[in-house]
């Protein structure tokens, strides 16, 4: 199982592979994708400010067909929990999608800088 972050999931969603190094291209081929019920919401928000075009319902629909995603089962309390000893971001996405890479214990593919250089499951998507 490896977890993607919310850009992955756009990057993956309109088939821009070209920004998601081929070592995270790998793991993306070889395990189960699993996306943060965080990175979701983010997706939401993304859309409401209009960054985004699709609605978060849209690409995860596409990516459970397009890729077998699924989306994490962790438990809120299991997130908070993990969530309240990350000291090195005060964003509550990106927090929180941490915490769930902590709470699983796996991989989480992501393209932040910031998570590659603090979290130790993160596996850099940067090309």
């Amino acid at each position: 199982m490896v977890l993607i972050d919310t850009h992955i999931a756009v990057f993956l969603h309109s088939g821009d592979l070209s920004k998601i190094s081929p070592l995270a291209q790998e793991q993306l081929e070889y395990h189960d994708i699993v996306l943060p019920e965080l990175a979701r919401l983010e997706l939401q928000y993304l859309h409401e400010i209009g960054r985004i075009t699709f609605t978060p319902a849209e690409i995860v629909a596409d990516l459970y067909g397009d890729v077998g995603m699924v989306c994490s089962k962790t438990p809120t309390a299991g997130l908070v929990q993990s969530a309240i000893g990350i000291h090195w971001t005060r964003d509550a996405f990106d927090r929180l999608i941490a915490a769930d890479a902590i709470f699983c214990d796996c991989p989480l593919i992501t393209r932040d800088q910031r998570i590659i250089e603090h979290l130790p499951q993160a596996l850099s998507a940067r090309c």
